[in-house]
């Protein structure tokens, strides 16, 4: 996907904002009638900034209560803090638990956390004569589970509850509690996770008030950035050096580290393996297309705001395929770093790698935080992987509002571009975006981002790619921007290849991965939780209003002209004595007025010296 799509309109781009040296909306005077196509890339990286940063509040929680407990252990590793929920469990009491099983046992949690094998019989002990008996193991498991799976929850809460209650001998309690871990699986550390920073709520109907830690951490986030783009694209250049280079530092330790751990193997193994049969899956090709329109922001219209700051002379070509390929790359190294950790944690866990690994916020949020517990130093390593995202975060950050602030100063310039205005549309920008940004901060604000990534920054963003490769190909002209190209290259000519990849394979190649997602498109989910359809509708009906802009230009310009009105062509008395002195040889009377009198000698005449004056 990154050749078929990723460069060539990673290309395209940087040529389109270095030719013309201007933002996202007025790139679009190469053909005004598609300057819809971007404003639906200034809302793509609006919304998309919006959710993003909550995603920085978020690592700005987590990245202080690590610093702050370098001197003990961190909060979320313990199951004693206020917020854990009953049933919490440690990571290496979930090991035991899960050995167990994988035995055939059942995990004594008030036993002392013993592993109870069924060839041990002796410990199941008969109600009425307190004898050893295997049936009664059976009769209780089997009734529990008949409760749990038909979802009769109060009659298993009672049922428990009598075999657990006080007067029963306590190897029952520990059989119930063991069949209960086995029938229900305990709340792991994850979601302690949720507890410590999210108090994530059942769902929708359930978002609450937003935390106002959260909201803080939110506000922290905008003012950071601020200050990153207080100056401009120089004090926004000055940070980027810093938030590109040093996620390779830590990436860097973090593999190190991670290799040396006990797994880590396994995981790298499970990383690299391909499996064949997953390129059948249309899902697979839709997920690869988002994250590569994601990662290169194509279609956000961050390349071609940046772009526009080159030299003209500048090697395009050059740049984006440095910035693609070392894209790739980076995904790669990365990948490795974690999937290291996630052997690690198989091993510890004793769980096949695709039971612990997952994905989107809850691998940085709650997976990792997870595995970390389980290291020597635990605050120390904490402290470096949020640092990390924190760079990283801020990075995209500031590419995406300085896009924001780039498009609106240059298509409103006469307004914006004076003294201090600039600043203010900054502030302004950020200010808007942190208040439709608190939703994040509540209870259930974790399904609000999820909505919000699901449907704003991925049908969406190939829309625009797919309008952006037509218009600039097809409407623009193929051939005028190969032109374009080769007067930025000084002449020298560009290969006509890419025309043909711009004009009908990277096109055909978004429609066939867009129509097959489409068409195997799933309900949203966030861990075991299916959103209602309501959200979904929700979600596609702001997925639509993204790229509702594109054919905007169209509609306006079929409207009538603001001058179109009855007698638009009449002129005013004295219009054209005012503006041609020939004009006073002309008649000012009607061409046919009753009992008016023509003289048909001297209009001719003026006719003629008006022609010859105007010749």
């Amino acid at each position: 996907m990154l050749l078929f799509v990723g460069i060539p309109l990673m290309y395209m781009e940087t040529c389109f904002g270095q030719y013309s040296a201007t933002g996202p909306i007025t790139v679009w005077k190469a053909s005004p009638l598609f300057t819809g196509i971007g404003w639906s890339m200034i809302l793509v990286t609006f919304f998309g900034s919006i959710y993003y940063n909550m995603l920085l509040a978020w690592t700005l929680m987590y990245f202080w209560k690590s610093i702050t407990s370098f001197s003990g252990s961190l909060p979320w590793t313990t199951c004693s803090a206020d917020w854990n929920p009953g049933n919490c469990m440690l990571i290496r009491t979930m090991s035991d638990r899960n050995r167990c099983w994988r035995q055939g046992g059942f995990f004594a949690i008030a036993h002392n956390h013993s592993c109870l094998l069924p060839d041990g019989a002796s410990w199941l002990v008969d109600e009425s004569t307190g004898n050893a008996t295997a049936p009664l193991l059976d009769e209780l498991y089997n009734t529990a589970a008949g409760l749990n799976s038909s979802g009769n929850v109060s009659q298993l809460a009672r049922f428990l509850a009598l075999w657990t209650s006080p007067g029963r001998p306590a190897i029952c309690t520990s059989i119930m509690l063991s069949m209960f871990g086995r029938i229900n699986f305990p709340i792991r550390q994850t979601q302690t996770r949720s507890n410590f920073v999210l108090s994530i709520s059942n769902g929708f109907h359930d978002l609450g008030f937003p935390k106002w830690e959260l909201v803080l951490c939110l506000f922290a986030a905008w003012v950071v950035v601020i200050l990153c783009l207080i100056r401009g694209v120089k004090s926004a250049g000055k940070a980027v050096y810093f938030t590109s280079l040093f996620p390779y530092l830590v990436l860097t330790i973090l593999l190190i580290r991670g290799l040396t751990l006990e797994g880590s193997m396994k995981g790298l193994e499970y990383f690299f393996v391909p499996k064949w049969d997953r390129l059948a899956d249309p899902n697979v090709w839709g997920d690869a297309a988002i994250q590569v329109f994601f990662s290169l922001s194509s279609g956000w219209g961050g390349i071609i705001a940046l772009s526009s700051y080159n030299q003209f002379h500048n090697n395009a070509l050059l740049d984006a395929l440095i910035v693609s390929f070392g894209d790739g790359a980076t995904s790669v190294y990365s990948g490795m770093t974690v999937f290291c950790v996630l052997g690690y944690m198989s091993h510890v866990m004793s769980l096949p790698i695709n039971a612990v690994a997952k994905d989107g916020a809850g691998l940085a949020f709650i997976l990792y935080p997870d595995i970390v517990t389980s290291l020597p130093l635990s605050p120390f390593w904490a402290s470096l992987f949020f640092a990390m995202l924190l760079t990283l975060g801020f990075g995209t950050m500031i590419s995406n509002v300085n896009t924001l602030k780039t498009a609106l100063c240059d298509n409103w310039s006469s307004v914006f571009n004076r003294g201090q205005r600039p600043l203010g549309v900054l502030i302004g920008i950020c200010f808007v975006a942190f208040i439709l940004g608190l939703p994040c901060t509540t209870r259930g604000g974790m399904f609000v981002l999820q909505l919000l990534d699901n449907y704003c920054c991925t049908y969406s963003v190939l829309v625009v790619g797919f309008a952006e490769l037509m218009v600039i190909t097809w409407v623009y002209g193929a051939d005028r921007f190969l032109d374009n190209v080769a007067e930025m290259r000084h002449g020298r000519p560009v290969s006509r290849a890419w025309k043909y990849i711009w004009k009908y394979f990277s096109p055909l190649v978004i429609v066939a991965v867009a129509t097959f997602t489409y068409v195997s498109v799933k309900p949203s989910k966030y861990a075991n939780y299916t959103f209602p359809k309501a959200a979904d509708i929700l979600g596609a009906i702001i997925s639509v209003l993204v790229i509702t802009p594109i054919p905007g230009k169209v509609r306006l310009l079929s409207q009538p002209d603001r001058e179109w009105g009855r007698e638009m062509g009449r002129k005013p008395a004295g219009y054209y004595a005012a503006s041609d002195p020939a004009a006073a040889y002309e008649s000012q009377q009607p061409l046919t007025a009753t009992g008016s009198y023509i003289n048909s000698s001297s209009t001719i005449g003026a006719a003629r010296v008006i022609v010859q004056n105007r010749i």
